[in-house]
């Protein structure tokens, strides 16, 4: 758009309307930066709340950060957003802003296309909601960070092994939650299937081990004992004798 077709366009507009088209694209430039800050978190292993939008000021100049905040997470989950569900296939991630260099050819009075937000999952949890970029972060991974974020080590031990026995499907070891993001002890993971066992809504965790004495876990809802026990031994013993 040449300069005089630009200023002739601005001219023809209304006063308010052009009030009004800048504050939209202030506040739709804030959520593109949030939305950034957020995947960047994601590729990072985090996990996003609206609380960070807040503390971290992304809200335009002269607006409550709290409110901002709220329409935000409002924004999200009124427009196509991705599933809280395993990944199937390749993910797409929207482009933001900075990397559209159409948008550079808009003037300071032309309003700005919404950002997209296909890519983001929302968690609802007791203590708050939760977000994250499924392109960056596994479905296992991110439920893992929310059930640790909500306190509740159980259900996520308990999730971990029914996802891993459903969706790939192969016994978790236990020495896998000693790592990231986990970062328990020999002792805490025992002590988690302990439980679980005493609770009948968790009876279908099971443990097997394998020929080298390292231990899995299961879900008998999608793993027999037999496919357990052979899946354990394939993971811990057979896939490094072959590779």
């Amino acid at each position: 758009m040449s300069d005089e077709t630009e200023m002739a366009a601005a001219a023809a507009r209304a006063p308010e309307e052009l009030a009004q088209i800048r504050i939209r694209n202030d506040w739709l430039i804030a959520a593109d930066q949030a939305l950034s800050d957020l995947r960047r978190r994601s590729r990072d292993g985090k996990l996003t709340t609206s609380d960070r939008w807040v503390k971290r000021a992304f809200a335009p100049a002269g607006t409550d950060a709290r409110v901002f905040a709220e329409e935000l997470l409002a924004f999200i989950e009124e427009h196509p957003h991705a599933e809280d569900a395993p990944a199937m296939g390749k993910q797409d991630l929207p482009l933001g802003y900075d990397d559209r260099p159409e948008l550079d050819e808009l003037g300071l009075d032309d309003p700005l296309p919404e950002p997209e937000v296909t890519d983001i999952v929302i968690l609802y949890g007791k203590s708050g909601t939760y977000l994250y970029s499924k392109p960056f972060m596994s479905h296992s991974f991110a439920h893992a960070l929310f059930n640790t974020a909500e306190g509740d080590d159980l259900a996520t031990f308990v999730e971990v092994v029914r996802t891993e026995s459903r969706v790939y499907p192969r016994p978790v070891a236990a020495s896998d939650f000693l790592n990231q993001p986990y970062l328990w002890s020999a002792s805490k993971v025992a002590g988690l299937f302990e439980r679980a066992m005493n609770d009948e809504a968790y009876e279908d965790i099971q443990i097997v081990t394998t020929s080298l004495n390292e231990s899995f876990f299961y879900s008998t809802r999608h793993l027999s004992p037999a496919q357990g026990a052979a899946l354990a031994e394939w993971y811990g013993v057979e896939k490094f004798r072959n590779p």
